[in-house]
């Protein structure tokens, strides 16, 4: 029944845009004789009132649904292009496995200055990327997808989804196309008031190495450098602000004795 109803919709949406072509002919060809007419009644460079006033007519008459119909053409393809978004948006938000309350994540929908520990050839390093939570127009889930610049100088799409349980964030991000690596990150303490937020991430690195690790986001940059691999020189300031941002707010239990 859908699939007939959608032919059903297609052959009537094609007919009325047939039907549309053939006035905005008509308007023209009816501007035209308005034009030849003039013409034909000029005698010695002038033309009669009568005429005027036909010729008046026939013009301002075909200008008149020339105009009309192509508003008309405008304001359909601008609807198509409208419904197709809603459609899109719609699917995406429905297909989203990683769902919350919408009004929750309005604090996390923000362009995002994210940064995170790894380890590059068996040296630990802070890395830099952009998640720009703002662009994602989905109800109920955050999804944007990134080019993330491997240390070997390939660019690689990551799809980056994030969801908010209670005042936790989790950010999930996996390269597309591989659902067997995924960078999960933890922000414990998530009220959207402030501008930096310090967490935990769980991954495996390029080196294939499991590890926990540092990740920061923030709604500003936090260093001049927006190169993927920062510089030596800037991770002691990295370390420390993470040291005190993530031990301000929660407390790391020491071994059990």
């Amino acid at each position: 029944m859908a699939r007939r109803n959608s032919t059903r919709d297609g052959a009537s949406g094609a007919a009325s845009e047939a039907r549309a072509w053939l006035i905005l002919a008509l308007g023209v060809v009816t501007t035209g004789f308005g034009v030849a007419f003039a013409a034909a009644s000029e005698e010695d460079g002038r033309i009669s009132l009568a005429n005027q006033e036909i010729s008046g007519v026939l013009t301002a008459l075909g200008g008149g649904i020339v105009g009309a119909v192509i508003s008309i053409m405008v304001a359909r393809a601008s609807d198509r292009e409208t419904l197709q978004h809603m459609r899109d948006v719609l699917e995406d938000s429905l297909t989203s496995t990683l769902r919350s309350d919408n009004a929750r994540l309005a604090a996390a929908r923000y362009p995002w200055h994210h940064y995170f520990v790894t380890t590059l050839r068996g040296k630990n390093v802070w890395r830099y990327e952009q998640y720009p939570f703002h662009l994602s127009a989905h109800i109920g889930s955050l999804a944007v997808e990134i080019d993330v610049q491997a240390d070997s100088g390939l660019t690689h799409r990551y799809l980056v989804e994030a969801f908010v349980r209670h005042e936790r964030l989790t950010v999930v991000s996996r390269k597309a196309g591989d659902e067997a690596n995924v960078f999960v990150e933890v922000y414990p303490q998530f009220d959207g008031e402030l501008s930096e937020y310090f967490g935990a991430g769980f991954v495996r690195t390029w080196d294939s190495t499991n590890i926990v690790t540092k990740v920061i986001l923030s709604k500003l940059p936090l260093l001049p450098s927006t190169e993927a691999t920062l510089t030596e020189s800037d991770f002691a300031e990295l370390d420390r602000m993470w040291e005190v941002g993530f031990k301000r707010l929660n407390e790391v239990l020491p071994d059990c004795t």
